[in-house]
C-alpha cells in the first residue's frame, strides 16, 4: 500500500522537475511522496522571495493529504531571508499544514554539522548575489565556505537541464583541498547519480540539496535506514 509506513509532502517550485523524481527513486519501500507546487520562473532574488507568497496555500493543500512531514524543497527561497526568515518559513509551514516542517536550507545546515563540516566547498547554479547570501546563511551556523562557484543560470527551469557530468567537473575544479565536505546546492540540480563517484574522487563527503532534504525528512519520520549509492550522508541512519 502506498505510504503505509509514512508520507512526505514536498513544497516544490513550479519549474522544478528534479526533486520529485530523485525523492521517489530513493525513498524506502512503504513511504510515499506527494507534492504541491509554488509558482516561480526565474532563479533570482526577486523570484525567490515572491515564491514565498504561495507557501500557506500549498502547505494547506499538503496538510489535507495527511502527510507526516512537509519539506520546503527549495534551497534559495529558504535562505534568502537569513536564519530568521528560515525560522519564520518553518513556522508558517507547520501552522498551515498542521504537521512537521523541514526546509532544504536548514536540512543542509544540519547535514553539514552532522558530518562535522566547518569548512566546505560549494557549487551552485545560482548567480553571484544568491551565492553570497548562501555563504552568509551557512556562516551564521559556523560553516565557512572556502571555495565556491555559481553557474549563473537565470531561467529556473533550465537548471534541470544542467548535465550532472558538468556539475561533477565543476566540483572537481572548485573543491578546496582543505574542505571537510563538498556541497552541491539547488533542488532542481540533478545530483543523485554523481554523489558516490564524486565522493570517491575527492575523498570527502558530498552533500546535495536533495540528499540533505531526504535525510532530514526521513530523520523527522524516525526512519532507521541506509540508502546505498547516495553518499555517506544517506548511507547511515539519520540523526536530526
Amino acid at each position: 500500500m502506498y505510504g503505509n509506513q509514512g508520507s512526505i509532502g514536498l513544497l516544490v517550485p513550479s519549474v522544478n522537475t528534479v526533486v520529485e523524481p530523485e525523492f521517489n527513486a530513493a525513498v524506502p519501500e512503504g513511504y510515499a511522496v506527494h507534492a504541491a507546487r509554488m509558482r516561480n520562473t526565474t532563479a533570482d532574488l526577486e523570484d525567490a522571495v515572491a515564491m514565498l507568497s504561495h507557501v500557506e496555500r500549498a502547505s494547506d493543500e499538503l496538510g489535507s493529504a495527511n502527510v507526516d512531514v512537509v519539506v520546503f524543497a527549495c534551497t534559495s527561497s529558504s535562505f534568502v531571508q537569513g536564519t530568521d526568515g528560515e525560522s519564520r518559513l518553518s513556522r508558517t509551514i507547520e501552522q498551515s499544514s498542521r504537521t512537521r516542517a523541514v526546509t532544504t536550507s536548514n536540512a543542509v545546515r544540519q547535514a553539514l554539522l552532522s558530518l562535522n563540516a566547518r569548512r566546505i566547498s560549494m557549487v551552485t547554479p545560482y548567480t553571484a548575489d544568491i551565492n553570497a547570501l548562501e555563504v552568509d546563511f551557512l556562516g551564521a551556523a559556523g560553516i565557512t565556505v572556502e571555495s565556491e562557484a555559481g553557474m549563473g543560470v537565470v531561467d529556473a527551469y533550465s537548471i534541470a537541464k544542467v548535465d550532472p557530468e558538468f556539475t561533477y567537473r565543476e566540483a572537481l575544479l572548485t573543491v578546496d583541498p582543505a574542505c571537510d565536505v563538498m556541497f552541491l546546492s539547488c533542488t532542481n540540480l540533478k545530483t543523485f547519480e554523481i554523489l558516490d563517484d564524486l565522493e570517491r574522487k575527492i575523498g570527502v563527503p558530498v552533500v546535495s540539496s536533495n540528499s540533505a532534504s531526504l535525510w532530514a525528512a526521513l530523520g523527522a519520520l524516525e526512519v532507521d535506514y541506509a540508502i546505498p549509492g547516495l553518499g555517506v550522508l544517506l548511507g547511515a541512519p539519520a540523526t536530526v
